[in-house]
């Protein structure tokens, strides 16, 4: 579903990415953990074309986004992208519009779908993430859980293929933490394919069928969760848990 190889990537003379290779299956629930700044972030970006590598190759559904350092023509990048949505720490809401409108208006514009249709499918997906009451409602006049809840629905709306969260959580108050990751379960549970960059170890053990350890803008250990938290081979990921369990 998704292969990255061999990944570099710099902002000026800071190496953020040496060298990362990753693949993601169908179906599958990848967490990413790492100190801050080790590249999780700048990753998740890459993959999505947020930012672009120097070096390496991303495929996404069989389809080259970028090949050796060389992108796919500018009017196929949509095209391909549009296999993956992605989840962003600080919601990046449109604070104008109500949730209704925050959830129909990519599709509307981007797919060129009808409103109705739209309308039908946010009311399943916000029924979904438990926000079809406050359809009307604007974001300012959200908790930071239902934001995120109501960023992670809109995200659904696209049906994209495969989801990234960067940090789902961090933004949010512990008593709020809980519910969005309720909302990333319940997707596990349906097969959604999801790579998170998370701090939340609880949660990456699990709800991920597979742990990728980063630091310092290198991958430097994954595998199974039950590897990873209780026995590293690496001795940086075994400091880095001590630190946090």
């Amino acid at each position: 579903m998704l292969n990255a190889i061999g990944l570099e990537k710099s902002f000026g003379t800071q190496n953020v990415l040496n060298g990362v290779s990753l693949s993601v299956n169908e179906g599958d629930v990848t967490a990413i953990i790492g100190p801050s700044g080790s590249g999780k972030s700048t990753l998740l970006r890459c993959l999505i074309y947020l930012e672009k590598i120097d070096q390496g190759s991303i495929i996404i559904d069989e389809r080259d986004l970028v090949k050796d350092g060389i992108y796919a023509p500018e009017r196929e990048i949509p095209l391909i992208c549009a296999k993956m949505g992605m989840v962003f720490q600080h919601f990046n809401l449109f604070p104008h519009m109500n949730v209704m409108d925050n959830m129909i208006t990519a599709p509307m514009l981007v797919k060129k779908r009808s409103q109705a249709s739209c309308k039908e499918q946010a009311m399943q997906l916000l029924n979904k993430v438990g926000l079809q009451d406050k359809t009307e409602a604007m974001p300012l006049l959200l908790s930071g859980g239902e934001k995120q809840r109501l960023a992670i629905a809109r995200a659904l709306m696209m049906e994209p293929a495969i989801l990234l969260f960067d940090e789902p959580t961090s933004a949010l108050d512990p008593e709020l933490t809980g519910e969005v990751l309720d909302t990333i379960k319940s997707l596990a549970a349906e097969h959604m394919t999801m790579l998170v960059v998370t701090h939340e170890m609880s949660f990456a053990r699990e709800v991920a069928g597979h742990i990728v350890f980063m630091a310092d803008g290198e991958i430097v250990e994954q595998g199974p969760p039950q590897t990873i938290f209780t026995s590293p081979t690496q001795e940086r990921t075994r400091t880095f848990l001590e630190k946090i369990l």
